[in-house]
C-alpha cells in the first residue's frame, strides 16, 4: 500500500510544483513584455515540461532508464491525444499556419530524429549534445522570429499594458521568482517519490517499468499541461493551447532527454521500439492534418484523438500483442 501513497504524493507534488513553476515563469515573462504566443511556446512549455525533466533525472540517477524514456514517450502521446483532445472538447482550436509551419514542422522533425536515435538502442553523450544544441537553436529562432514578425495585436497589447508591466517589474519580480523556486523544489521531491512508487507498482503488478512509465507516470507528469490547456481553453487563449502543447512535446525530447543524456547514457528498451515510439510518431502525423484544415480542431477531431488514446491504453494493459513488432 505504501507504493500507492508514494505515487499519489508524487503526482500531487508534481501538479502543484508545476503550477507554481508555470505561474512564476509566466509572471516573469510578462514583466519583460513577451508576446502571448511566445509565452505559450517557450515559457509555459518549459514550465510544464519541468516534471518530466526532474523525473528523467531521478530515474536515470536510480538506474531505471525505461522510466525516463517511457515518461517522455508517454507524455508526448498523452499531450496530443489526451490533453489536446480535452482542450478541443471545451473550445475549438483554430488552425494557424504560422504555428504549423514553424512549430509543427519542428515537432515532426524532432520526433523523427528521436525515433532514429532510439532505433540505435542508446542515446550517447554526443547525441544528447546534439539534442541540447537543437533546443538552443530552436529557442533562438523562435525568439528572433517573434521579435521580427510579432503580430500587430500582440504588439498593441504590450504597448497598452506597458505601465502595468513596469509595475509588475517593481512589485512582482521577487514573488514570481519565489513561486518558481518553491515549485522546482516540490518537483524534485515529488519526482523522487513518484519514481520509487512506480518501480514498486511495476514489480507488484508484474509489468515492465516502461509500461508504467508511458501510462501512469506519463499521465501524472502531463497534469500541468492538462491544467494549463483547460484554463487557456476556457479563457479563449487558443495560442496558449496550441503553442503550449507543441512546445512542450519539443521540449520533452530536446531537453528532458538532452540534458540528462549529457551525464548518463540513455538505454532504449526494445519494448518502446515495438509499440510506443510508433504511436508517438503516429500521433504527430494525425495532428498535422487537423492543423492544416480550415476547421482546426473541433469536438469531432477531439473525439478521434481521445478514442485513439483510449485504444492505446487498452492495448497496454490488455495483454494484446504490440501494434508493431521490432
Amino acid at each position: 500500500m505504501e507504493e500507492y501513497w508514494y505515487l499519489a504524493g508524487g503526482l500531487a507534488l508534481l501538479f502543484f510544483g508545476g503550477e507554481l513553476v508555470v505561474r512564476g515563469s509566466v509572471g516573469l515573462a510578462k514583466t519583460l513584455g513577451v508576446s502571448p504566443l511566445l509565452i505559450g511556446l517557450v515559457v509555459i512549455a518549459f514550465g510544464t515540461s519541468s516534471p518530466e525533466l526532474v523525473v528523467a533525472i531521478s530515474a536515470l540517477h536510480n538506474g531505471t532508464p525505461s522510466i525516463a524514456v517511457g515518461n517522455v514517450v508517454g507524455s508526448n502521446i498523452a499531450n496530443i491525444l489526451l490533453v489536446l483532445g480535452v482542450g478541443a472538447l471545451i473550445r475549438r482550436i483554430p488552425s494557424r499556419s504560422a504555428v504549423l509551419y514553424r512549430d509543427g514542422s519542428v515537432l515532426l522533425g524532432v520526433t523523427g530524429f528521436f525515433i532514429y536515435l532510439a532505433m540505435r538502442g542508446q542515446i550517447h553523450h554526443s547525441e544528447a549534445l546534439v539534442l541540447a544544441g537543437l533546443l538552443a537553436l530552436y529557442l533562438i529562432f523562435s525568439y528572433f522570429q517573434e521579435r521580427i514578425v510579432l503580430p500587430a495585436e500582440a504588439r498593441e497589447e504590450v504597448e497598452r499594458n506597458r505601465n502595468l508591466i513596469e509595475r509588475m517589474r517593481v512589485n512582482g519580480t521577487f514573488r514570481y521568482m519565489l513561486f518558481a523556486v518553491i515549485g522546482i523544489a516540490m518537483l524534485i521531491f515529488g519526482a523522487r517519490i513518484l519514481v520509487a512508487g512506480a518501480i514498486q507498482i511495476a514489480t507488484q503488478w508484474g509489468v515492465s517499468e516502461g509500461v508504467i512509465a508511458v501510462s501512469l507516470v506519463a499521465v501524472g507528469t502531463s497534469i500541468p499541461e492538462l491544467a494549463a490547456v483547460i484554463v487557456a481553453s476556457i479563457r479563449k487563449h487558443s495560442d496558449l493551447v496550441l503553442g503550449g502543447i507543441l512546445g512542450s512535446n519539443i521540449f520533452n525530447i530536446l531537453i528532458v532527454l538532452g540534458l540528462p543524456g549529457l551525464y548518463w547514457p540513455i538505454d532504449i528498451a526494445p519494448e518502446f521500439l515495438s509499440r510506443d515510439l510508433w504511436v508517438m510518431g503516429g500521433a504527430v502525423l494525425v495532428l498535422l492534418p487537423f492543423l492544416v484544415s480550415s476547421r482546426g480542431i473541433g469536438r469531432g477531431e477531439a473525439l478521434v484523438l481521445l478514442a485513439i488514446y483510449g485504444a492505446y491504453i487498452y492495448v497496454l494493459f490488455s495483454g494484446l500483442p504490440p501494434i508493431f513488432q521490432a
